[in-house]
Parts: structure tokens; sequence; C-alpha cells
């Protein structure tokens, strides 16, 4: 099977998601609660510092931002994907993928990657996307550049039991 596409930033969220929910995604939640912690620890000083001034306030305020955004990237870990994906130097590039029972070859505008089915260390599949990784690389396939045959046939290959 061969076809042609491109990584949108809610592929990107869905796969690195995808990815980490596989692999336990470990140190994200570890990094999420440590900036609760933190958030946390501000709101304490602050809280009890007499008498209340703009100090207390300022620290108090930037204990609840971080506590906050430590929340949402524990809830919404798409949100926090979503935000690296301009930086991740996918967006708007386009790639070339072969897919067959021997392996991916995939091939962008500078780098071509070719990987047989055994070096796939984890494979998944949501609504979005098919996630495949392989020595430090996660390959993204969009669904919405496959038909509903060639999802069969990526599902059959890959070896995702559906």
């Amino acid at each position: 099977m061969e076809f042609e596409y491109k990584i949108t930033s809610d592929e990107y969220a869905a796969a690195q998601a995808l990815y980490h929910r596989l692999t336990g995604g470990r140190k994200r939640v570890q990094h999420t609660i440590s900036v609760i912690l933190v958030g946390s620890f501000f709101l304490v000083v602050a809280w009890n510092q007499r008498p209340i001034d703009w100090a207390q306030f300022l620290v108090g305020s930037l204990g609840v931002g971080w506590i906050y955004r430590g929340v949402l990237n524990l809830l919404l870990p798409a949100r926090h994907f979503r935000r690296y994906y301009l930086t991740s130097e996918l967006a708007e590039k386009s790639f070339r993928a072969k897919i067959n029972e021997d392996g991916l070859d995939v091939a962008g505008d500078a780098n071509i990657w070719q990987v047989k089915w055994q070096g796939v260390r984890w494979k998944g599949e949501d609504k979005r996307v098919f996630m495949f990784y392989s020595y430090g690389t996660i390959f993204i396939f969009g669904k919405q550049y496959l038909t509903s045959d060639q999802q069969e046939e990526m599902r059959m290959l890959g070896g995702l039991k559906r």
C-alpha cells in the first residue's frame, strides 16, 4: 500500500498521547505532579504570610497558575502535546509511505526511514491515527488519508487487533 500524507497538529497530539499511554507516560505524569506540588508550595507560602500585601498576592497567583497548568496537562494531554507541534518540524511537511509485509518505508523532504516490522516496538491506533514507534522515531499515519480498506490492511500488516 502506498499513500501520501501530512501530519496535522491534532494527529501529532493524538499519536503522542497514544504513545505515552502505551509506554506508561511516567515522565510526563511525574513532571506534571511536580508542577502541581510547586504551585501548592507557592500557595502555602502566600497563605501563611501576614499581613497580606501585593507580594503574597503575586506568589499566590503564581501558585494558582502552576496548579492550573499542571491539572490541565494531566487531564488534557492532547492540549499539552499540541503545543509542541510547531517545534517538531512536521508542520506543513508532506510524506510518502509504502507499507507492506516487510515493514514501513517513509520518505519526507529530507529524510527516508526504512523499518522492518520486527523493529517496531510500540504500535497502536485511536480514532484519528495509527502510531508505530521504532528506535526513537514515532511514525504517525492519519486515518483521513487512508480508505477503509487501507486501514484494514494497516491493521493486518502492523499486527494491530481490533
